[in-house]
Order: C-alpha cells, then structure tokens, then sequence
C-alpha cells in the first residue's frame, strides 16, 4: 500500500488508514483526512516540503513525514487513458491530460 508521500502531482488517491497516535493523529483526522476520503495533489514546494492537497472541497498544506502517515490506494484521474485499466503509473502519466496541464500551469514543460 502507498503513502500519502508517494503520490506526485496531479494524481490522486482514497484514504485507506490513518497511521501514528496522540494528538498528532487526532489533529489530521480533524482536518479531514479520514478513510475513505478522496485526496488529490496539487503541487510540491520549491524544496520539496511542504506538500499542497486537494481534500474535501478545500486546500491543506501537510509536511513529508505527516504525509508517510496516511496510507492511501492510488486511483486513476477521469481523463486518464489508463482509466480502462484502473492503473495510472509513471509511465502512463506523460499521455494524462491532467498531468499535462498541470506541466503547463507550473512551467515545468520547460
């Protein structure tokens, strides 16, 4: 099973568990990051951390290391090619059209 952290932008995945205890744990359930939720990445910062989301109709900013602590299954976009397959890989990502939009928007195609 994947992390929250393993998922790069664009692609998007559904809460499967919520790992870690305390307040910390408490704090992210709080925040809407429960089993069952969609989640979508939207961008990564210059230096890598933190690491915007897309949850629940709003935007949430999570560090790497909070982000290793929510287990996810990764899903396929709407638009993807590899939609008939359920599988949307690195490999596929090049012929998404999300993942090129968001190539556009970032200038990352540069």
């Amino acid at each position: 099973m994947l992390t929250l952290n393993d998922l790069r932008p664009a692609q998007c995945g559904r809460i499967c568990e919520v790992k870690g205890a305390g307040a910390l744990r408490r704090r992210l359930l709080d925040m809407g990051v429960v089993p069952g939720a969609e989640i979508e990445v939207v961008r990564i910062a210059p230096l890598g951390d933190p690491v915007e989301y897309r949850l629940r109709g709003y935007r949430l900013s999570l560090r790497r290391s909070e982000a290793t602590l929510v287990m996810v299954e990764k899903l396929p976009c709407e638009d993807c090619p590899a939609l008939q397959t359920g599988v949307c890989d690195e490999q596929q990502a090049p012929r998404c059209p999300r993942w090129l939009a968001w190539l556009t928007q970032t200038g990352h195609d540069r």
